[in-house]
């Protein structure tokens, strides 16, 4: 039964805030009214001025709704929603009848003294001193920004007193009828209340004064919050919520009641799969629907929609089948995508890349009657993800207003486009686009002058590579530092992206860059530094450094001579801090191959070996960090273009702030450098015990430092290294690459009672790590209030579309993909590694020994 009343719970005597979910209220004054349906805005403000005992005269009120729309993950955000006049008033009340689910209506009330003459403040109520709009509250835990629908509300506990009917969500639109209902109506109960009754908690409350404490609504679960840096799987939610108590195993019943059209076609679709039973559609439209069995067994079933409350409710029900059909298909046509697509959803939401067999195997569980072909599956994984996060097409549309709105929130975030003329007015094909978020760029300040990049595919409906930049705070994590999302990887693509990074990311004189041997990037380098030598002063060193990843050094060498001891030997010689060590390796290696070796011989020694580095890499060897980021970002790399950089920035909002409250809690407890810097310097001064140190210049601070005998050393040790504490620099390396104090310089520090801290690098300090931190995110608007930018309509360009058929979901594994430890791909024909059966060398003998057995 449908009132013509609504109910208005209202906040008062607090202020507006914005959280995790969107718009909050803090204070717990909130008073209860019941309102006529017609109800004009004039009369609104008369009762709630009323209510609130104010001064008719001297103080007026702002009114805002706390209107709740689901977002990108299954939280439900609330916008807020003014209401000025009579217009804004109908589209709430409208909004709160057309939503079985919204009991009632949250507005906020904030009061304000009139601008004409000097009045009184009434001392009922406090003033509000900030208005939300003209606020922006740092984000320790933003909430998604992006909308799916029909996420029903969840009331708080202090308004269940009255009785609702349970009824079904749903989501989709489909087709379908009615026929011959409109006999059945159900009458409303007339209301002859005047408009002066009010209610507190749908009841007459003894006291007008009566304040009551509502909570605040608490997340379901975190989804695009969670930091999951080595597990990226969200945790999966079902958003569907039902209105009623009915389920498949059941029968249906005359006066049912559902939500929507689509939701009674769900329910006879899961009763039908149930039962093993199929049915034909007789007449379905936008009112309406009519099915029976296909065996014209009698069973039917009839629904339409009720003019008077919007929802579809069964009006007929001959049941249940008095037939059987055992020969049902098991793929049959009432398993289509659509519907897969509502039984997948929760777990796509979780793992946006889940493979299609994961998807197969949960069908088959939920209906074991069933198989569900590949296609049908993919097509569900596909609307799964349309739904949830949006078409890809109007993706590329939202692009450019989602970037605008970064900036609008986060103001010294930067972003850098690329576009292609369409040859229309006002549109534009998508190119490139640059973008690194303003904490980001500040922060690296305080890092290590060191920055990784690599570059990842991105899947869907159109290819592409996303381009990330990296560097590494003090405690050797990775720093996300910059993005691009480009057409492919190339020399023009690379010089592109660090082109940007050099003018929006940093400022520093000298930078090195870690990369692997992409020619593209070499090519894009060698052309930044050519640029730097014209502009820049013939005498003064380049400020850029550019170091090879030594892990694919190595990998490279083992592809070409598939020799693993050869790539053992090459990462060794990368590694090594010492010169003669590493001499004493390339002997090594010319010795066991000689082409090798020249080939080695041919690569500039700074850029892959550590010990002609010369410091500038502080230690860092592979592009390590940013191939696991790269695994963060898979299931984004699934989604729509402008979800992925949602979904990034919600990864970084909630990274910065989990950091930053963890360096905080480590200055409490009185620490003063890294974890990671404090477990080096703890195992060299465990190792500095046993050395034996000689002062040769005090003034200077030269020693000389004898290391102990060390039968379990490949070098046996007993070595003599000379430290020079002025100069900050040890003979055997380890002080200037990792820029902390070897065993040995601790031990001389420890011959003259000097404190050996001091000469950690600043930039492992926990004042530093926290000042990388520090730098704060803000919330972005609600897409609602994104502002319209100066920007051409963007288009995906039609050459980036992917090609029909069964696409590669990632790269081609190779060798650098098998963990040591790991067993290896073997054939299954002579069972040995790096083959398969189709390129056995044996498998023309196996075939003529089966042959002659036969």
């Amino acid at each position: 039964m449908t009132s013509s009343r609504s109910v208005l719970y209202v906040h008062f005597n607090g202020r507006m805030t914005y959280g995790e979910n969107g718009v909050g209220y803090e204070g717990n004054d909130v008073k209860f009214i019941q309102v006529n349906n017609d109800i004009t805005f004039f009369e609104l403000k008369r009762r709630l001025i009323t209510k609130l005992q104010l001064a008719n005269e001297a103080e007026d009120i702002k009114i805002t709704y706390r209107y709740p729309q689901v977002m990108i993950s299954p939280h439900v955000n609330y916008i807020p929603m003014p209401i000025n006049d009579d217009e804004d008033v109908e589209i709430m009340l409208s909004l709160l009848q057309s939503t079985p689910m919204l009991n009632a209506a949250e507005l906020y009330v904030e009061v304000e003294p009139l601008t004409v003459g000097i009045v009184m403040q009434s001392p009922r109520v406090e003033r509000i001193a900030q208005s939300l709009p003209e606020t922006l509250t740092p984000v320790e835990e933003c909430g998604p920004s992006t909308q799916v629908d029909n996420i029903p509300y969840v009331p708080s506990e202090h308004i269940d007193d009255i009785e609702f009917s349970e009824r079904l969500v749903v989501n989709d639109d489909y087709d379908m009828d009615e026929e011959e209902d409109d006999d059945y109506d159900v009458e409303e109960e007339e209301e002859e209340e005047e408009e002066s009754n009010e209610l507190d908690c749908w009841g007459d409350m003894p006291d007008a004064d009566n304040r009551q404490t509502v909570p605040i609504l608490q997340p379901p679960s975190q989804s695009f919050l969670e930091n999951t840096w080595d597990d990226i799987h969200d945790p999966s939610y079902d958003g569907e919520m039902c209105i009623t108590n009915w389920d498949e195993s059941q029968e249906f019943q005359k006066g049912l009641q559902f939500s929507d059209k689509q939701e009674v076609q769900h329910a006879i679709m899961l009763y039908s799969l149930k039962h093993n039973q199929a049915y034909k559609v007789k007449e379905s439209n936008k009112t309406k629907l009519h099915v029976c069995c296909i065996n014209l067994c009698g069973w039917r079933v009839r629904a339409c929609k009720r003019s008077k409350h919007g929802l579809w409710e069964i009006t007929k029900y001959n049941g249940p089948h008095t037939c059987t059909h055992d020969t049902f298909t098991p793929n049959s046509t009432v398993l289509d995508s659509k519907f897969i697509e509502r039984e997948v959803r929760h777990l796509v939401q979780g793992d946006h890349s889940i493979k299609i067999k994961a998807l197969q195997k949960e069908i088959k569980h939920l209906h074991k009657n069933y198989d569900a072909s590949y296609y049908k599956v993919w097509d569900a994984r596909r609307k799964a993800i349309v739904h949830l996060f949006g078409d890809w097409d109007e993706s590329y549309h939202l692009l450019p207003k989602f970037m605008a709105a970064l900036i609008e929130s986060n103001p010294s975030s930067k972003v850098e486009w690329k576009t292609l003329n369409t040859g229309v007015i006002g549109s534009a094909y998508f190119h490139r686009v640059f973008w690194a978020f303003g904490p980001s760029i500040e922060g690296f300040k305080h890092c290590r002058p060191v920055i990784s990049i690599d570059a990842t595919f991105l899947y869907g409906k159109y290819k592409g590579k996303l381009m990330i930049a990296m560097a590494q705070d003090a405690n050797n994590s990775v720093y996300p530092l910059a993005f691009a999302v480009v057409e492919e990887e190339s020399q023009s693509s690379w010089y592109w992206f660090l082109d940007c990074i050099k003018k929006h990311v940093t400022t520093l004189d000298e930078i090195c860059i870690i990369s692997d041997r992409h020619t593209g990037i070499m090519s894009a380098i060698d052309a930044i530094l050519a640029t730097d030598d014209e502009d820049d002063d013939s005498s003064r060193p380049p400020n850029l450094y550019h170091r090879f990843c030594i892990r694919h050094v190595a990998s490279n060498f083992n592809e070409r001579y598939h020799d693993k001891q050869l790539k053992n030997m090459i990462k060794k010689a990368g590694g090594v801090n010492q010169l003669r060590k590493f001499n004493t390796i390339m002997e090594a290696i010319r010795k066991l191959n000689p082409s090798a070796g020249k080939r080695l011989d041919d690569i500039p020694r700074e850029k892959w070996a550590l010990a002609h580095d010369g410091g500038r890499r502080y230690g860092a060897t592979t592009t390590n960090l940013v191939e696991c980021f790269n695994g963060v970002l898979k299931g984004a790399r699934n989604l729509p273009i402008t979800a992925m950089m949602e979904f990034i920035f919600f990864k970084l909002v909630k990274y910065f702030n989990d950091r930053r409250n963890n360096i905080r809690a480590n200055l409490e407890e009185g620490q003063v450098y890294s974890k990671h810097a404090m477990d080096i310097f703890e195992k060299y001064a465990e190792k500095s015990l046993l050395h034996i140190v000689t002062e040769v210049t005090r003034e200077d601070g030269t020693f000389s430092v004898r290391t102990p005998m060390n039968p379990n050393s490949i070098n046996r040790g007993n070595h003599i290294q000379i430290v020079k504490l002025l100069d900050r620099t040890c003979s055997c390396g380890k002080w200037q690459l990792y820029k902390i104090p070897c065993s040995h310089v601790i031990a001389s520090c420890r011959a003259i009672s000097l404190n050996a801290y001091q000469f950690i690098d600043p930039c492992y300090k926990l004042t530093e790590h926290l000042a990388s931190y520090s730098p704060k995110f803000y919330p972005i608007k609600d897409v609602l209030y994104w502002q319209e930018p100066d920007f051409p309509k963007l288009y995906a360009h039609p050459n980036m579309t992917r090609q029909r058929g069964r696409p590669k979901s990632t790269r081609l594994r190779n060798e650098m993909d098998w963990r040591e430890n790991q067993a290896k791909p073997k054939c299954g024909l002579c069972h040995q590694e790096g083959h398969n059966r189709r390129k056995c060398p044996n498998a023309n003998q196996a075939s003529s020994s089966n042959a002659a057995i036969n």
